[in-house]
């Protein structure tokens, strides 16, 4: 072996890249299985202490701001109040408006009906009425219209299509 071509290796060993696939090659699975288990530890786990963690360093934060000066703390409370009364007024104006739109309707339907059902002074022959539950062009005595076809029996030497063999 030549002093270049160990120098050359020793030159490549060091090379971060060749040290990474060199690490990937030899230990690999072992670090894919070690990557799953802390993704699953951390779902199942973690994920939910650090929640809470979090809750509660934000109500820690909240009680240290507002003991520390009541007034913003009134001023927050007074705030969310008058939020909540808006929000409910609003809803109140939605509801009457959506009740008087119901009225209305109702009201409409009911006249259309009453319309609909006044007595007229009877039927007469030859006029055709306004509501017809048949199709334009439909007679039921010319059958079924271009929706059925006929089709003749099969040609079989037994009845009902087919001899049980």
């Amino acid at each position: 072996m030549d002093e270049f071509e160990v120098f050359e290796q020793e030159k490549s060993f060091w090379n971060p890249l060749n040290s990474v696939i060199y690490i990937l090659e030899t230990y690999g699975w072992y670090l894919l299985i070690a990557c799953i288990a802390l993704i699953v530890i951390y779902q199942k786990t973690l994920k939910s202490y650090i929640q809470k963690f979090r809750e509660y360093k934000f109500e820690r934060d909240y009680a240290a701001k507002y003991h520390k000066n009541p007034d913003v703390f009134a001023a927050h409370v007074n705030a969310q109040q008058q939020w909540a009364q808006k929000l409910q007024e609003k809803y109140n104006k939605e509801s009457e408006e959506y009740q008087r739109k119901m009225k209305e309707k109702e009201e409409k339907k009911r006249e259309e009906l009453q319309r609909k059902y006044e007595p007229s002074g009877g039927h007469v022959l030859g006029r055709k009425d306004d509501t017809s539950n048949l199709r334009p062009g439909y007679n039921p005595l010319m059958g079924a219209g271009s929706s059925s076809n006929y089709r003749p029996p099969r040609k079989s030497p037994c009845g009902g299509g087919g001899c049980g063999r």
